[in-house]
This record gives C-alpha cells, structure tokens and sequence, in this order.
C-alpha cells in the first residue's frame, strides 16, 4: 500500500508528488502537464492552455520554479490594453497617461470625487469596481473586460474573487498617471520569467521526473472507509492512507459516492476556454500580452509567445496565441479565421502560415455567491474521508502558479508528518 494517491497530474498534482516521493499520481492523459501544456506545430511551439508567465512575491518558491526549469529568459513586463483605437498601458490606471488630457480630466474628477464621497459598502465585483476605482474607470474597461471573460453579469460574482486578486490601486499611481507621468502598477509581476526552450510544459516535464506518474490511466471509483481510501482505475485496484484530489471537483460525482455534496457541486460554477494558435511569417510588435475588453473582438488577450523566447519560432517568423474565455459546452466556430480577422481589425495584419485551435473544458474558477458555502461544506466532507481536495479544480480556487507550488509545499509537509 502507498501512503498517498493523487488524482490529476497538472501542476498542483505535480507539485505534490514531487515533494511526497512515495506518492502514485494517475492521469488520464497521454502525458502530464495540465493546462501546462505546449505543442509544436511546423517549428511554430504554442502554450496551448493559454499564457502562463513565471513571477512570485516570494523569492523561496520563485527560486524554486527557476531551478525547476533550468535556462529561462527574464523579461520586464510589456502589456498593454486596446482602448479608443490605442494601446495603453496596462493596467489600466496606470495607462491613463496616455490618454488625451480632457480624457485624464475626467478620470481623475471622478476617482477623487469618488474617494471623498460616503459609500455604502459592496456586495459583489461591479460594486466593488465601482466603489475602488470609480465610475470612469469601470465603465471604461474592467467592467466590460470582466464581463467578457467571465460571461457573467458582475453582480453575480461575489467579493471572494477580490481577496487577493485584485489589488486595490495606489492612489499615488492613479493621481501620476492621470496627470500625465508614466507610473507602473502590479509590481509584483513587472519582472517575470520564462523557460528559454520546451514553452511552460518544461515546468510540468521537470516536476514529473522522479514522481511515479500513471500516464493513461484514468480514475474510475473512488471509495472511501475505514480510515483508508481505495481507487479503482482502468488499469487496476489500489490502496491509499490518504488520496490528494486535484482533477475538476464536477466530475467527482461520477466516481464516488458523495450524494450529501452534490447539491454543492450542482451549484459550482467554471468556465471554459479556447486557445488559438499562430504561426506568423515575420517580426510581430514588441509586445508581451495584450487585453481586448471590446465585445467585437473574439479573443479576450493575446499574447507573443516569440516574445518570450526566440526559440518559440522558427528564425525569422513569430507565435501568437489568442485566449477566448467561454461558458461550459458553448463552441466557438471558425475559430482561427475569426482571430485572424479581428487582428487585422486591430492592425495586426499578419502573414499567417499555421493555424491550430485547442478546447479546455475547466480554465476559469467563476466565484459566484454559492461559492463559499459551497466550497467549505465540498472540503469538510472530502477531508473527513481522508480525500484532500487541492489546486485550482480539486480546491476550486484560483491560484497562480506561485501559489500552487508554495500550497503544495506546506500540503506535502502536512500530509508527511
């Protein structure tokens, strides 16, 4: 019998078996990674679960991730949004500086106005944009740009997604960039980094090496009792002490018994994710990511993957992928030709030689007002039968990469001991 069975092998899987050595991980796909994965197309590689970026508050787990994955590149961030016809600074705040001066009035009369003024205190994101930034500012871009990735109307998301995530601005940066001085906002993730060949998935191919990963083997059964868990899966029967969950927490009625929490699970809320990829002839702008808050545009950011590293290309030629946030089974049609034309709309007219699409079904955690309760009560049960649900889909949480590794850091010491 092995102390630990971990189900799912994308980066929180991965972290966990890489610090519990005599843990078995089994995954139903061909080979582990998770949205951690790249694929090469024609000499053209593509990070095909969408933009990942390496950066951390914490030095310990960055240094961690950097020792991971070998030879990297460090890059200082450049991100912008497309705004009137323009690309400015991202984020927003900090690119008002750009903007014409009657438009920096106007931003700023609002923000101050907005700071002095008594308000009543919100109760889900619009609110809390409003009641942060103002009208200007929320009006202008996060509420359409969170509209559009999310698919939700605001009001239906709850104040969970805040904490954390969404850092208050700093009133000094929002009163420089309104005035016209270049100011830079989101500093924690202003110097990142990124592996200098293999795209993301050499995080993922670093982390599985030494760890006991069952590759094609889906879980089928899981039953827990008697202070022990058992796992049935395509290929065999086994035993665990424990069981660390990671894989989607929608599918887990499916393979065990939890008819006490399905009601809870009914009541999760995800979105999915189309990846589009480009293999262009040709330089592209010197931009890292880009955001597109316009319901016109079909992709909501796209980012230059040759940017990050000059072997994501071949010589001469350029990656571009476009991310589509979309809600759970609706399909996007014509995919390609459709960012293709939206670029050129943007003037990005492109000397296109590859086109590839990729579907993920979980991308998005959506933190609706069912979230907590929810949530809490999905844990208490799992845990009570020695199932510890962890990650963004076992945990149902969004958690950056950074995040995950020093999770798992502190799991993997709780379970050992």
């Amino acid at each position: 019998m092995s102390k630990i069975g971990i189900v799912g092998a994308g980066l929180s899987g991965l972290a966990i078996a890489n610090r519990i050595k005599n843990s078995v991980v089994f995954e139903s796909e061909s080979r582990p990674g998770g949205l951690l994965r790249t694929e090469t197309l024609k000499g053209y590689t593509f990070d095909t679960g969408g933009s990942h970026i390496i950066f951390s508050k914490d030095d310990k787990i960055l240094h961690e991730i950097l020792d991971a994955i070998g030879d990297y590149v460090e890059h200082r961030r450049r991100a912008y949004i497309f705004y009137s016809n323009r690309f400015i600074k991202y984020p927003f705040e900090n690119g008002i500086s750009m903007l014409p001066a009657e438009e920096r009035f106007h931003i700023l009369k609002d923000f101050v106005e907005n700071m002095i003024k008594e308000k009543k205190e919100p109760k889900n994101l619009l609110e809390w944009f409003y009641y942060v930034f103002g009208r200007e500012i929320t009006d202008r871009y996060l509420k359409p740009y969170n509209e559009k990735i999310w698919k939700r109307d605001l009001e239906d998301i709850s104040l969970e997604w805040v904490g954390g995530r969404i850092p208050n601005p700093p009133v000094d940066d929002v009163l420089r960039s309104a005035v016209g001085i270049e100011t830079e906002g989101y500093t924690h993730q202003l110097k990142f980094f990124y592996p200098l060949k293999g795209g993301i998935e050499t995080l993922a191919r670093s982390l599985a090496k030494g760890a006991d990963v069952r590759v094609s083997e889906r879980v089928s059964w899981i039953e827990a009792g008697e202070g022990r868990v058992y796992v049935e899966t395509t290929e065999g029967q086994y035993e665990f002490e424990k069981l660390v969950y990671t894989a989607p927490l929608t599918n887990l009625p499916k393979i065990m018994d939890c008819n006490e929490i399905k009601g809870e699970i009914q009541k999760l809320d995800y979105n999915s994710l189309t990846v589009v990829g480009l293999g262009v002839k040709g330089e592209v702008p010197d931009f890292h990511w880009l955001y597109f808050p316009q319901d016109d545009i079909i992709f909501h950011r796209i980012a230059f993957l040759s940017n990050y590293s000059p072997y994501m290309a071949p010589e001469g030629c350029s990656t571009v992928i476009a991310e589509i946030s979309r809600r759970p089974g609706e399909r996007i049609s014509n995919a390609c030709d459709r960012v293709i034309d939206n670029l050129a709309d943007v003037g990005f007219d492109f000397n296109v030689e590859v086109c590839g699409t990729w579907e993920w079904e979980h991308a998005y955690i959506v933190y609706n007002h069912h979230y907590r309760e929810a949530v809490e009560r999905i844990r208490a049960y799992l845990r009570e039968r020695n199932v510890i649900p962890f990650g963004r889909f076992g945990g149902w949480e969004y958690l950056n990469m950074d995040e995950v590794m020093a999770k798992a850091k502190a799991l993997a010491a709780s379970v050992i001991e």
